[in-house]
């Protein structure tokens, strides 16, 4: 077992987090890592290896809304994260923290901090594409989570949702066109376990 003083291994298979600062000290990353761990819950998708999900028990705790779009999306286009950045930069006392959330050999992994600049945060979702990973303010009030290239899940109030991402990315039908090209890779029902989990609090329009 690592030691709390050695820094956290680097999740990132890109080198896309150069000049992205850590959140503090090793002690301090391990604390907030597991403070986003508290959103969360692990789960065994079809193929088999267990991956991580944001939990319905906080979901309906504290009234979060979820919409499911392509994770690609959020690591190859500014304007995706140009929303997400503006919301939180209306609270200058918060900070945007992102780390893999993954059980084995990454379960203790980086924290970093991106400043609120739509580069740094478009690089974050580039840098994790294949592994599980979220983002989110250190007040936990909305979180990006995202699986291993397939898809991500913006979860937060339902104001938040509609402000940060585009009408046409929002309800049935837009979550209906992310199914279907995840369908196209991966095979029919391929998400159907994600869908059922989340269903009870997905927007329908």
């Amino acid at each position: 077992m690592a030691n709390s003083s050695d820094e956290p291994r680097s999740g990132a298979v890109l080198p896309s987090l150069a000049d992205t600062p850590r959140a503090g000290t090793p002690e301090r990353q391990i604390a907030l890592q597991n403070s986003a761990w508290e959103m969360l819950e692990t789960f065994v998708p079809a193929e088999g290896i267990t991956g991580t999900r944001l939990s319905n028990q906080w979901l309906g705790r504290h009234g979060w809304r979820v919409q499911i779009v392509p994770q690609w999306v959020l690591g190859r286009y500014h304007d995706w994260v140009v929303p997400l950045v503006a919301h939180g930069k209306r609270n200058p006392a918060d900070v945007l923290l992102g780390t893999v959330v993954e059980t084995g050999a990454l379960r203790v992994s980086a924290v970093w901090q991106p400043p609120f600049d739509p580069d740094h945060v478009r690089r974050f979702f580039e840098a994790h594409y294949c592994v599980y990973h979220i983002l989110f303010p250190e007040s936990r009030a909305f979180a990006v989570h995202a699986d291993d290239n397939n898809l991500a899940v913006y979860a937060g109030p339902e104001d938040f949702l509609r402000e940060v991402l585009p009408p046409e990315a929002i309800g049935a039908a837009a979550t209906a066109e992310v199914v279907e090209e995840i369908e196209e890779e991966h095979g029919e029902g391929a998400i159907d376990g994600i869908l059922a989990h989340y269903a009870p609090f997905m927007l329908d329009r």
